[in-house]
């Protein structure tokens, strides 16, 4: 591939194919070296995986790993929230901030023990009728819990598929059909929880939203954002 094919290329079918097959080659194996690691991406629980994307909301990792650590090893189920109590569990996640966490874990923890008996389908919308739990949370309990080909677009992941693609980005790219077509289409090429977090991490360490790392890109040739720099 050259970097002319960088500059456009959603309509050209076959450049697209392969720049779609090079992104996720890529990515996977950037992601082997260099994907982080936190406690709850060595888990498939679905449980634990849930918790973990409710704590992430708004917060930095660095932030929630410790308390996650500390709540999953007293709370280990969702039963064990309702037993707890609604105050002892906003007191566990209190430094976490956003205090309407709690209310909408214990409300939640309810709702599949009552449904499902403490098992959480794979079903997006039913996770999406869950208390607090939006369209993100959803599809991120779905590729990382249980590796189905759900895209998970966030500021980070929209930000890497806008520079490659040379889409324009504003708030509202997250829900965009063009993004979750480019997304859908990456993770059809297998293994979408390795990609998806490997994605993740590649935008945080190498396409940050200031002072990008294009000269250790291994994505440049292909990158209508990263081949004109």
């Amino acid at each position: 591939m050259n970097e002319s094919m960088s500059i456009s290329h959603i309509e050209n079918p076959e450049n697209y194919r392969d720049i779609i097959k090079k992104v996720w080659f890529d990515v996977i194996k950037w992601g082997e070296s260099n994907m982080r690691d936190f406690a709850w991406r060595r888990t498939d629980d679905i449980y634990r995986v849930l918790i973990a994307e409710i704590m992430l909301h708004r917060t930095k990792a660095s932030q929630v790993e410790y308390i996650y650590e500390k709540f999953i090893k007293k709370y280990p189920g969702f039963k064990s929230i309702i037993e707890a109590g609604i105050e002892n569990i906003k007191s566990e996640i209190f430094s976490l901030g956003l205090s309407w966490r709690a209310d909408m874990l214990y409300q939640m923890s309810e709702n599949i023990l009552e449904k499902y008996d403490g098992n959480v389908p794979p079903d997006k919308g039913y996770l999406m009728s869950l208390p607090g739990v939006g369209s993100y949370i959803a599809s991120a309990v779905l590729c990382f819990g249980y590796n189905l080909p759900e895209p998970v677009l966030d500021t980070n992941t929209v930000r890497v598929i806008g520079r490659i693609f040379g889409i324009k980005i504003n708030d509202s790219s997250r829900r965009s059909k063009k993004f979750e077509k480019i997304m859908k289409d990456l993770i059809e090429h297998g293994e979408p929880k390795k990609f998806s977090l490997s994605l993740i991490d590649f935008a945080a360490r190498i396409c940050k939203p200031n002072n990008p790392m294009c000269g250790r890109c291994p994505l440049r040739e292909v990158c209508s954002f990263g081949g004109k720099r």
